[in-house]
């Protein structure tokens, strides 16, 4: 009996650096390959159930730098002013209410930015933590076969 993982991550999203991303897939997915368990004999599963931690170890070290990623995506973010020279004109003129109006227009197109930014990142977390998940569970299974086959 052999378990192996799937997991296809739709990631077409316009305006992201697409490359970067496509590697870390592909990085994610190779790493993914790995984690596989056969049940052979109690040595192969034992090696198989490191191989399944090591896979694992490298899965967060992504998801680390991805992070990372985030990271910058916010502070570039954080450092777009909501506030434009044209809603404080306003201001000066006595136009609150369309400086407000400016202002909340403003900080919703800086907020839709940063979410689109930062949804493909999101994604490839989401990606990473369902095989950190796969790979616990088909450690357990592992750990199972070892018990019920100790000798």
């Amino acid at each position: 009996m052999s378990y192996a993982l799937q997991y296809i991550l739709p990631s077409d999203k316009p305006g992201v650096e697409k490359q970067a991303i496509m590697k870390t897939l592909e990085e994610i997915q190779q790493i993914a390959l790995d984690m596989s368990l056969r049940f052979e004999d109690p040595q192969s599963v034992k090696l198989q159930i490191k191989r399944i931690t090591f896979a694992q170890k490298q899965l967060r070290a992504i998801k680390k730098e991805l992070n990372a990623t985030l990271r910058d995506i916010n502070q570039q973010t954080s450092q777009s002013k909501a506030d434009s020279i044209f809603s404080g004109g306003l201001d000066i003129f006595g136009e609150r209410k369309w400086a407000g109006k400016v202002r909340i227009a403003t900080r919703r197109a800086i907020a839709r930015k940063k979410q689109a930014a930062q949804q493909p990142y999101l994604e490839l977390k989401d990606a990473i933590d369902d095989f950190i998940l796969e790979g616990d569970r088909l450690k357990l299974m592992a750990e199972e076969y070892l018990l019920s086959n100790q000798r």
